[in-house]
Formats: structure tokens, sequence, C-alpha cells
């Protein structure tokens, strides 16, 4: 048992001055107590388990009016699903967990950032509590741990500040890795065990948290564009906004995601397109900007093995033939454009192109290579692309403003890669829209297509934002004082355009200029 261990359990025990005594030298730690904000360790809410009628065990009593979430019927899941992601709704997410987890989290996240990666491990919650109007939705042993890439900090820091995290959870999470638990679960028989392995909330087995760390004071840009994706059929996650409690503390409003995986492809494409290769791409060392030299695999985060297009579906059966195929051809000198037609879905992407130009971000596929997913249709074996953390769109220019114009400046022709300031090289690109022109009709048809589209009215997006802050408004400002935390939280719709990144830009102006740049470069091509 090592030093804080004991520690802990000892002061557990009422006997903490015997083991100051014990041992002479100054234990630092750090003191996650203070996630309760000086209200004292967490009840983890154990109570015998109660089996009735059939019923789910759990380990803490239903009060009155709770629903377990387990046991509700695929009708009620579904419409669990559509409460949950509707933004006239208000959310509210309560997180309930031990110290004792908590400082597991913290040590995960030590452990491998010594080792420049990030932990796989989920860390138990004893109860999640999800709140819409008057109906309240529980569950039991719910996995979680942080989440993200640049933005993942330490929990708390050695002075004892807490930082904000982005987090992801896990519906059926097992706890019975013994690489992972020292304690791990025992279950009852296997049928149980399969039974955790196939729980969902809302038809989901996960569900990701992002707070908001770039401070987008109207909280609904990146909701909103990804709305202006959906209504032009374009593949994009459900999300929407929730306040977080996490044991009784208020830690604002975050938003909350659907995860791209098997289960959202299902819910967005025919049966005969399910079952191909889903890649999540990025940045790993280099970017993943389809060139021939990317990496390609599954992650390993025990290992530290990191790839470009990280491979999501059939991991123990795929070959990742549909993807060096893609990357073959894309990159063939002489390809034709039959030869890129085999390999992607031609309209889709000129589609996807034309909003992700409107959307402004710096840091997705065109203009950083970062920030989507990669997925194989079975049907045809063809390429089509889903965004994802689309967060700095729309003129959210705070902390990182690459064009010095938050991408209204942009001609949607551009041959630079705004987010790197080079070159494009994303053959994707060049063989569709610039050195030659295989999709360039449709990209300009669509082009067109989405600057017309009423998205762009101020009052429309202004009836977004009046429904996000008469929802979150009392909320948005957490009850603790995170030392990552560098601006105030409060609702806007002011901004201004500046060649800085230390504000945003206002959704009118960032429309205005957009389109004013689109009207003079339209007919360019």
């Amino acid at each position: 048992m090592d030093l804080k261990e004991g520690l802990k359990k000892g002061l557990k025990k009422g006997i903490a001055v015997l083991l100051l005594i014990a041992f002479s030298f100054t234990i630092t730690s750090c003191d996650l107590s203070k996630f309760n904000a000086g209200k004292g360790k967490s009840e983890s809410n154990n109570v015998s388990k109660d089996d009735k009628d059939g019923k789910t065990e759990t380990e803490f009593k239903l009060e009155d009016g709770e629903i377990l979430i387990d046991d509700m019927d695929d009708e009620s899941s579904n419409e669990l699903y559509e409460k949950l992601f509707d933004i006239n709704n208000h959310v509210l997410v309560e997180i309930k967990i031990s110290d004792e987890e908590l400082d597991k989290l913290q040590d995960d996240y030590e452990e491998y950032s010594s080792m420049n990666s990030k932990s796989p491990i989920y860390r138990k919650v004893d109860k999640l509590t999800i709140t819409i109007g008057d109906k309240k939705y529980v569950m039991s042993e719910v996995g979680i741990r942080q989440k993200g890439n640049m933005s993942r900090d330490a929990l708390v820091e050695s002075d004892g500040k807490l930082n904000l995290s982005h987090y992801r959870l896990s519906f059926n999470e097992t706890f019975d890795n013994e690489d992972y638990y020292d304690e791990v679960k025992v279950w009852k028989d296997d049928k149980e065990r399969e039974k955790r392995k196939d729980r969902t909330l809302a038809t989901l087995k996960e569900m990701e948290l992002k707070w908001n760390r770039n401070y987008d004071e109207t909280f609904v840009r990146e909701y909103y564009a990804a709305e202006i994706f959906r209504k032009n059929n374009l593949l994009v996650q459900r999300m929407n906004l929730t306040n977080i409690h996490l044991n009784d503390d208020n830690y604002g409003v975050f938003m909350m995601y659907e995860p791209v995986d098997k289960i959202f492809l299902e819910k967005n494409l025919p049966e005969e397109d399910l079952g191909g290769d889903l890649y999540k791409c990025g940045w790993t060392y280099s970017p993943a900007d389809y060139g021939a030299n990317v990496s390609y695999g599954v992650d390993d985060k025990d290992s530290n093995e990191f790839y470009n297009y990280k491979l999501k579906t059939n991991k123990k059966t795929s070959n990742h033939e549909t993807l060096i195929n893609l990357l073959d051809t894309l990159n063939d000198d002489n390809i034709t454009k039959e030869q890129y037609e085999s390999v992607i879905d031609t309209d889709y992407m000129a589609r996807f192109l034309a909003v992700s130009y409107f959307n402004g971000d710096p840091d997705d596929i065109r203009n950083n290579y970062n920030n989507h997913y990669l997925y194989f249709l079975k049907s045809s074996g063809k390429a089509i692309i889903i965004p994802y953390d689309n967060d700095r769109c729309l003129g959210v220019t705070y902390s990182w403003n690459p064009d010095g114009s938050g991408m209204t400046a942009e001609s949607p022709y551009s041959d630079m890669a705004a987010g790197l300031g080079r070159d494009q090289e994303n053959p994707i690109i060049t063989h569709g829209i610039l050195e030659d022109d295989f999709i360039l009709d449709d990209y300009k048809k669509y082009l067109s297509e989405v600057a017309l589209m009423d998205d762009w009215k101020e009052e429309n997006f202004e009836k977004v934002y009046n429904i996000a802050k008469d929802n979150y408004e009392d909320e948005i400002e957490p009850s603790i004082d995170f030392d990552n935390q560098k601006e105030e939280f409060k609702f806007a719709l002011e901004g201004e355009l500046t060649s800085d990144d230390d504000s945003n830009i206002s959704f009118e102006n960032y429309v205005y200029e957009i389109m004013d740049t689109y009207e003079l470069y339209k007919d360019e091509k």
C-alpha cells in the first residue's frame, strides 16, 4: 500500500495523528476532498440491493419519482434520447462519486501524462441522475474518465485548486479488468455481465461532456453549426447544453454529445451501409492530411500507440483495406475523376465542404487536417466525413485566431490550409475543387444553396440563444473557483472582429463578413 492510500485509510479510521507520528516527513498529495467544497466526504448512497419483480438491482435506494434507466423499454429509451437532445429542454446532470474514485481519476491523469498518454480507465460513479423537467432518471455504477487532447488538465493542481475537465461517461462499463482495478467487480454470472455490456442510457452506451473552454458567450454556436450540417443531410452528432453538478457542487454549463460510434451509424444510415470501417481522424504527432505517409490503426493508450486514423469499428476484423485504397487512389498523381468518384461519395463531400466553409472552423479537415470521422459506406466502399469537435465555428476566436479574421476573409476556393498557415495539401480538397475540379460544380451549387439558408438570419440565431439563456443563465457560473477558468462565464450576443484572440466575434458580425467574402469570390472559379 502506498503512503497516500495508507493516509487515506488511516484518516477514515480516525487515527490520522498516529500516522503523522509514524512518518516524520511531510507527505504531499492532492486533497480531492476539495471536490466537495468543504462539505466533507461524499456519500456513496450505497444500501443493500433490492431486487423486486425481476427489476434491475441497484446500489442505492430509489427515491420517490425516480425512474431507473436500466428498466426502461426501447420506446421509453428513444423518447428519452429525443428529450435529452432537445434544445428547448433544461437538462441537469448530477454525478455522485466518492473521493476515493476522484483520487483514482487524478492518479490516472498523472500516471498516463508521465507516459505522454491519456488514461482509458473509467472510475465508478455511484449514482448518475438526469433531470429533465419534473422527471428524474437514475443509473448506478456509471464509468467516468477524462477526455480531450490539448484540453486535458489535472483534476487538481499541486496547490489544491481544482480544474474544469471534459469527461466521457460509460453506461456499460464492467469494472472487472484486472489490469486497471485493484478491486475488480465480481459478477454473479455471465448473464449479468452481458446485461451490463448491453446497458444503455437513452439508447447510448456512452456520452461526452465538455465545458465551455473557448468562452462562447452565446453557448450555442457549436449546436447551431451542427444543426446547419444536419439540415443539409450530413451526418453529425446530436448535442445539447446541460448543467453539471458533481457531488452537489455546480460545475456550470457544459455541452453534452452523443458519441460517433456504431449506435450513431445505426441511427443515421440505411442497413445496407452499416458495417463499414469508422475512423476518428486528427493530429497525432502529424496531421491527418490524407497524404501517403499518415498512420492508421487501433490506439493503445497503455502502450502509448496513437494514429492519425484511429479505427473505431471492426477492430478485430479490419485489415484497413478500404482506407489504404482511399489513400493510394488520392495520392496517385495521375488520378482521374472516375477514380476519385470510386472512393469518395462526391455529392456528400461537396455538401460537406460547402457547409464547412460557412461554419468557418480553422481546426477542421480542410484548415488543420483535424477533428473529423471518416466512414466507409458498406454498400459502395465510398468515404463520407462526419464533423467532430466543431467548437471553433461561427466566429469563435478566443485563444486561437490563426488567419486574424476569424475565417471570415477566406475564399471558398482558398489554396491555403488556414489553420496551419500553409499550402493546402489534402488531396480530397486539391483534387476536388482546386488543382482538379472533380466536384467543383456541385461544390459551387451547394455553396449558393447554403448561403441562402434562413439560419444565417440574426433573428433565427437569437431564438436559439434566448432558449439557452432562459434555461441556464442562473447556472453558468460555477460554485467553485476553478484554476483553469480564465474568464467569467456569461450570456451575451456582442462581440468584435479583431485580429487578436482574446475574445469572440458576434454571430451577426461573423455572418456579415463571411457572406461579404463569399460574394466577392463566388465567381472566382
